[in-house]
């Protein structure tokens, strides 16, 4: 059936086109009234979109929507057009949905005319083989397609699964690396990824340690050699213990990022007053501290020395702060923290739990707790840019960055909404919102009983009734 309904529409579109051609031709050629073409006439007379008629066929055929039908009817060659509704048909198989098969087909078109008995499916049965299934399957190979489909399944990906199963010992982990690092099973394994592993098992790093840097952190298995021992040493000389995870984390950051960059993260620290035990220190604890710009370093820096009244030794003890985000949550929690020092109603003093706990636990403890001995707080909050709606008035939704907050005092239907439904409500949004719905119920008002007035007129005035006005029924 879809071979015939492939067929028709490729001589649909052939007559379509060949008609368009001398309509085109004729009209070009035919003079105008000045003796002049008309230029109009070269362009509309005959136009047949061929994308418009291909998109109609994928639509019936594959059962996908019709804006997904045009956006992949653009990558369709005429020629092609019944190899492409196998491709999209498996892929629907495999439980792609339009949104993946757009940008399966956008990013590699070549897709559209693969063999699918001989060299799709074979690949996909792979993937399903591995416990590569659901929506990461999807959600993987749509991301990098042109990696994983242009591989060859017995002398590539086949012989790479088997190896990295061997260290990450079960499919699920192999999943797991994959998620991060789709490109992972794409490269030389034996050559790239073992020796690199043999040395970390050399130096006494545990099966659990190499597994995180496998899940979290699989593209530093896949730099070159020298960048990574070049890494690899400097961890060592740090003295960051091999047994714990933050050895993966340290490895991964580190092996991220070229010798050059990493010398000129450190300079800017030093340049901020530390020294080189409170670089070695925070990075410690917290190695990300070196994925953070440089700049965003030295605002923050500045802001908790200025700010906070922080100190260096102070900042190396929580040196995940200078990874968060300065306006959304530093500035908004420290203009509550200072309002309510400043009130005597909490200790004086900021500390690193101040900013590290979740934004929920502190917008219960210290806004919505003060809120009462302490009305400032809410627009000091609102101001800083992180809640975007009056808590004190109990009626609208408070954003917060990590979430929303419900009030108790928030009406129930409002309530029983969830809650990635109501982020979109800020402080602007709100008015509005509660202006139109108080005009569509006037409206409807006015409009309901306009139609039932009418209604009425008219009755009255058939059956002679008297409505007020001495004359009117005459």
């Amino acid at each position: 059936m879809i071979r015939r309904l492939c067929a028709a529409v490729h001589r649909q579109l052939q007559v379509a086109s060949s008609l368009g051609h001398r309509r085109t031709a004729a009209a070009a050629s035919r003079p105008h009234l000045l003796g002049f073409v008309k230029p109009s006439s070269v362009s509309s007379v005959g136009a047949v979109d061929p994308s418009s008629l291909t998109a109609s066929l994928l639509t019936r055929s594959c059962e996908i929507s019709d804006h997904a039908a045009l956006s992949i009817s653009k990558k369709v060659k005429l020629d092609g057009l019944g190899q492409a509704v196998s491709v999209l048909a498996l892929l629907k198989d495999y439980g792609f949905d339009d949104a993946h098969l757009v940008r399966l087909v956008d990013r590699l078109p070549r897709v559209l005319s693969m063999d699918v008995e001989k060299t799709l499916k074979p690949k996909l049965e792979f993937y399903c083989g591995i416990s590569l299934v659901g929506t990461a399957l999807q959600e993987i190979l749509s991301a990098s397609p042109w990696l994983l489909l242009t591989c060859s399944v017995e002398n590539r990906l086949l012989p790479n699964a088997e190896l990295l199963k061997s260290i990450l010992k079960t499919n699920a982990n192999l999943v797991g690396a994959l998620k991060h690092t789709p490109w992972l099973i794409t490269f030389d394994t034996r050559t790239v990824v073992l020796p690199k592993v043999d040395a970390l098992r050399a130096y006494g790093v545990p099966d659990e340690v190499i597994l995180v840097l496998f899940t979290r952190y699989s593209y530093a298995l896949l730099t070159d050699a020298a960048r990574f021992n070049d890494a690899f040493d400097e961890i060592k000389k740090m003295g960051i213990c091999q047994k714990k995870p933050i050895f993966a984390h340290a490895l991964g950051a580190l092996a991220g990022l070229p010798k050059k960059k990493r010398e000129e993260k450190v300079e800017n620290l030093r340049a901020l007053g530390w020294s080189q035990n409170h670089i070695l220190e925070a990075f410690a604890k917290h190695p990300h501290i070196v994925l953070a710009s440089i700049e965003k370093i030295r605002k923050t820096a500045k802001f908790v020395e200025e700010k906070l009244g922080w100190t260096p030794e102070n900042t190396v003890k929580n040196p995940s702060l200078l990874s968060m985000s300065l306006e959304k949550r530093m500035m908004p929690r420290y203009a509550v923290l200072s309002i309510l020092m400043h009130k005597g109603l909490i200790k004086t003093g900021f500390t690193g739990k101040h900013f590290l706990i979740s934004s929920n636990k502190f917008q219960m403890n210290f806004v919505t707790k003060y809120r009462d001995e302490a009305p400032e707080i809410v627009e000091a909050y609102q101001r800083s840019g992180q809640c975007h709606s009056n808590i004190g008035d109990g009626v609208l939704v408070v954003l917060v960055s990590d979430g929303v907050l419900l009030p108790e005092e928030i009406p129930h239907p409002l309530r029983s909404l969830p809650h990635h439904r109501l982020s979109w409500l800020d402080s602007g949004a709100s008015s509005s919102i509660i202006v139109f719905i108080l005009s569509s119920v006037i409206f409807a008002s006015a409009l309901t009983m306009g139609v039932v007035g009418t209604e009425k007129s008219i009755s009255m005035i058939k059956h002679h009734e008297y409505m007020g006005f001495l004359s009117f029924c005459n």
